[in-house]
């Protein structure tokens, strides 16, 4: 026996004992902690547990094929074998017209089940309206901007073999995106996103495990967001607050300072148009708006104690609408749509509810049936 300290009998105790037994205790106190948490202050959801996500090399990150979470408020998300948000691709069947939607988060359709994002909704609105089989791919990758759109497209994108591509472009991150080479991007480790610099972190791994997998990890780091349920339009979760203030600036008043900021992103738009004249396809952009360009309650709640004549909520749309005009580029507006409907359209985690995918669906379908030629020997569709 290692000696060590006299026991009351006698004997003595290993010196290993004074060590495992604090030790012990120790594990005890923080299992005790852990399930306390997981009662009496739940963490809803890992931070990425809204999607899973690999290391790509053109895009920093992208789905992973097959990867299975849940949202914040949690809506399933699922990704099929070829790493996207929708049902599993074959080849395109004769006579298909087939359009691939690139966007972010709002076209993968964050917070909302996958059948009630705008692409599949999009796609059956035109299948009622269109005498030939028409398919919606639905490409949408959270947190990607234009460079991973244009990314995306060349690398993956043209082997889908569309007709027609459908940009979404959401003006709140899009417009005046710094991310415009690989190594800027965001990568990803244990299916979550982090920057470069924390992926070559040694313990960037187990930080990440325990992050996915315990309430007392992720309150000593950071306790993720939870979107409860507005309980009104009124009712703005502090975390929409903060971003929305952080997005302010994407209003200010037009000046060549913002032409020259948001002309890389379109750039990369025209390259998504370059490559799609391979095959002919057309490439529309459709724009999407942020709360704050809809919202008034919320748009005066931004800007107490601001400037508000420095603000022109109209932008970045006017600018983009010129500078795509200028190259010949369709562009579907969402705004003005967006502006009419009364009805409560975003969540308190700044994405649209089932109603607001709902709404971008039918304007999209309106704006693009010209653009779908009938099936040969079919008639015009009216």
């Amino acid at each position: 026996m290692t000696k060590g300290a006299e026991a009351p009998d006698g004997r003595r105790w290993p010196r290993s004992f004074f060590v495992l037994v604090p030790l012990g205790a120790a594990a005890l106190a923080l299992f005790g902690v852990e399930l306390a948490l997981r009662f009496v202050h739940p963490v809803p959801y890992a931070p990425e547990h809204n999607m899973v996500f690999d290391a790509d090399p053109d895009t920093g990150y992208r789905l992973r094929p097959g990867g299975v979470a849940l949202f914040g408020n949690g809506a399933h998300g699922l990704a099929s074998r070829q790493g996207l948000r929708n049902r599993e691709l074959g080849p395109k069947a004769p006579g298909t017209f087939r359009i691939l939607a690139i966007g972010d988060s709002f076209t993968e359709g964050a917070g909302v089940e996958a059948e009630e994002a705008w692409p599949q909704l999009l796609e059956g609105s035109l299948a009622r309206r269109v005498p030939r089989r028409v398919e919606v791919v639905n490409t949408g990758v959270g947190g990607w901007d234009p460079f991973q759109y244009a990314q995306f497209f060349e690398s993956r994108g043209l082997a889908l073999e569309p007709d027609l591509v459908v940009v979404g472009f959401f003006v709140g991150n899009d417009a005046y995106s710094r991310f415009l080479t690989v190594d800027s991007l965001w990568t990803a480790v244990g299916g979550r996103r982090v920057t470069r610099e924390a992926a070559h972190r040694p313990s960037i791994r187990l930080a990440v495990f325990l992050q996915e997998h315990f309430h007392l990890a992720r309150a000593l780091r950071g306790r993720a967001p939870g979107f409860a349920p507005r309980r009104s339009c009124e009712d703005f979760s502090p975390w929409l607050l903060e971003a929305e203030t952080d997005r302010l600036e994407n209003h200010l008043a037009r000046s060549p300072e913002r032409d020259a900021r948001a002309r890389p992103n379109v750039e990369e738009i025209l390259r998504i148009r370059s490559l799609a004249r391979v095959p002919r396809a057309p490439v529309v952009v459709a724009l999407f708006p942020e709360e704050s360009q809809v919202h008034e309650a919320l748009r005066a709640r931004l800007l107490a104690g601001r400037n508000a004549g420095a603000y022109d909520f109209e932008m970045p749309q006017a600018m983009l609408r010129d500078m795509f005009a200028a190259e010949g580029v369709p562009v579907v507006d969402l705004l003005p749509d967006f502006r009419r409907d009364s009805r409560c359209l975003y969540m308190n985690d700044a994405h649209w509810n089932p109603e607001g995918q709902a709404l971008a669906a039918r304007v999209l379908a309106d704006a693009l049936l010209p653009l779908i030629p009938p099936a040969q020997g079919s008639a015009v569709p009216r």
